[in-house]
């Protein structure tokens, strides 16, 4: 699971934030439709728009 691995302190660009925990999620079918949405959001880069995310 992605989570372990960011938790387990060998990626360097996640390092800093262990512990990390989910506090949002989303479902899809497929696994290509997944990442396209995760870089969706990455892409925006707004702070504003993920806490947005996280609070509904």
């Amino acid at each position: 699971m992605r989570l372990e691995r960011h938790n387990s302190g060998n990626s360097r660009s996640t390092k800093h934030g262990i512990p990390w925990e989910i506090v949002y999620f989303e479902v899809y079918p497929m696994k290509s439709e997944a990442m396209k949405r995760e870089y969706e959001i990455k892409r925006r880069k707004s702070r504003k728009y993920i806490e947005e995310l996280i609070g509904n």
